[in-house]
């Protein structure tokens, strides 16, 4: 029973997406240029490491909403803005950082899984510049050539962090950032096929460095065996653009026996790519009893070629994937937990079309049900971001999560069994603490617990982290703490700096502040009256 709850805990079912027209809060009234205005729906996966095993603490966001996966690698983000190509971060000290491009529909859940790797390597560098050496992967730094976000030159001590991705990696296509498309130099769109890449980042702290203008480091990045034969003389390089989600076609590598070498002005990811021609792959996405599946995921991945795309089936079930044409590529379809069989499909010319017909996904929702509900205080008012936990009949913890920024809250479970939803707001005194306890019904309907009222009643902190420089920092993790009591109560900051913590009224706490990097601070707070909001003011950090 435990795998089946695991399973589908993230999973928001075909049958039970117009129940979520209530669940999710939308404004009214769509933009006619942008038919998702206003509109939200929800995103869920795994992630692993490249050997498969999962990976806990991983922070996942999308904009200022942040989520972490679970001890089985899972996270859900509620209420997302719905796009066609919404930006999806994962981000870890130890593990290099990667972006995925998700299609997220009002009221839906799409599934967005990811790979990551461990750093490749964590080295000091000076001012006076120097070489810093990964899985074959070498970059060479100039004297004097860092300065921070301002432009300002940097002096000190900056750690690289560096990775190189090897395209012969099993998990290569799990770690890519992005798509495997990119922005030519006239701005045209091609898809593209990478030779490997690296990721680096230059950091002061927390804080990003990166390089000077006029400044160039020298890359260079390893030739893997199975591609040397077919590495061309020089290929373009591509940087990729984390605001918009693109590769972005800029200089040249030359190959200087089994490497690729070139120079770059500044640092996120740089790839060696090759343009490759396209052709397309049209088929369906069915069940088991020929029904289209809405909103699967078609994929392929190159055979004979590193490159992968993946897209959503439409209503209809029916998708058209872009491939490198006269290549062979293996394709399958996705939905959530359930797979396709693979198919191994020679691709057409360039610019042709070839039907492959159905992809048959076994889909078994008839033991499933849905579990939700809204956490409010003693002033109706709702109360996010506090964990709820699902125990089974015995008293085992299944599942958690935290309510949405609207209190709500959603589990996933079998038919026909009881279960216990908890709610522990403060560890300190019981008033914080609910347990309804319930028996799923015998169909797939959904339970709808309504409002859980707390007897509690709450008061806010607002404030804004800013460096010494007075610049606002992004991303900072922010929690109080009552005593010994972690209140639970963890937000970010947003693009400002500021932050706001929902907290008990006329209570002393200790406001604690970390970021990415690990650097800390606290500092003491009291909470005011109820219903009252409490300035802290700008807040320096480290």
């Amino acid at each position: 029973m435990n795998k089946i709850i695991l399973a589908f805990r993230y999973i928001l079912l075909l049958s039970f997406f117009a129940v979520l027209v209530s669940f999710v809060s939308c404004v009214k009234g769509e933009n006619p240029l942008d038919p998702y205005s206003g509109q939200q729906g929800n995103i869920t996966g795994k992630v692993v490491t490249t050997g498969g095993n999962v990976l806990s603490g991983i922070e996942v966001s999308v904009g200022n909403i942040t989520s972490y996966t679970n001890e089985k690698g899972m996270f859900f983000l509620q209420d997302v803005p719905a796009g066609e190509r919404v930006l999806v971060n994962f981000n870890s000290d130890n593990y290099a950082s990667t972006q995925k491009v998700a299609t997220v529909k009002p009221n839906r859940t799409s599934e967005v899984d990811a790979s990551m790797i461990l750093i490749g390597v964590k080295q000091n560098l000076t001012s006076s510049g120097g070489s810093v050496l990964f899985s074959g992967a070498k970059v060479d730094f100039p004297a004097n050539a860092f300065v921070d976000k301002s432009g300002n030159a940097f002096n000190g001590t900056a750690q690289v962090r560096a990775t190189f991705f090897d395209p012969a990696n099993d998990a290569f296509f799990g770690c890519f950032p992005g798509e495997f498309k990119g922005v030519r130099t006239d701005n045209s769109e091609t898809q593209i096929e990478s030779f490997g890449f690296i990721n680096v980042e230059i950091l002061d702290g927390t804080e990003k460095l990166n390089l000077a203008s006029g400044k160039q480091a020298t890359i260079t990045l390893p030739i893997t065996s199975k591609l040397q034969a077919t590495a061309p003389s020089t290929i373009p390089l591509w940087y990729y653009d984390e605001s918009k989600g693109q590769w972005i076609e800029e200089g040249v590598a030359t190959r200087v026996g089994n490497n690729y070498v070139g120079t770059v002005g500044h640092f996120s990811n740089w790839n060696c790519d090759q343009p490759t021609q396209t052709s397309y792959l049209h088929g369906r996405v069915v069940d088991q009893n020929g029904n289209p599946v809405s909103l699967a995921k078609a994929h392929s991945e190159g055979i004979d070629y590193t490159g992968a795309a993946g897209i959503n089936t439409d209503d209809e079930g029916y998708f058209k994937l872009a491939v490198k044409s006269n290549s062979n590529a293996k394709v399958w379809a996705s939905y959530h937990i359930f797979t396709s069989a693979s198919q191994n499909i020679a691709t057409p010319p360039t610019g042709e079309t070839a039907e492959i017909g159905d992809l048959v996904i076994a889909i078994d929702t008839s033991n499933i049900c849905m579990i939700i509900g809204r956490i409010i205080d003693n002033g109706d008012l709702p109360v996010s971001n506090i964990y709820i936990k699902q125990l089974d009949s015995t008293g085992k913890i299944l599942e958690y999560t935290r309510t949405n920024v609207d209190g709500k809250f959603l589990f996933f479970g079998e038919l026909n069994t009881k279960y216990t939803i908890e709610v522990n707001h403060y560890s300190s005194d019981t008033s914080g603490k609910r347990r309804i306890e319930l028996t799923t019904p015998s169909s797939a309907e959904t339970v709808d617990l309504g409002d859980i009222e707390l007897d509690i009643g709450g008061a806010t902190m607002i404030g804004r982290v800013i460096d010494s420089n007075s610049n606002p920092l992004s991303g900072i993790n922010v929690y109080a703490t009552e005593g010994s009591s972690n209140q639970d109560r963890g937000y970010m900051t947003d693009s400002t700096g500021t932050f706001s913590l929902w907290v008990r009224p006329n209570k002393s706490f200790k406001i604690n502040f970390y970021s990415k990097g690990q650097q800390q601070k606290s500092i003491d707070a009291t909470s005011g009256d109820l219903g009252t909001t409490t300035n802290l003011g700008d807040i320096i950090f480290p």
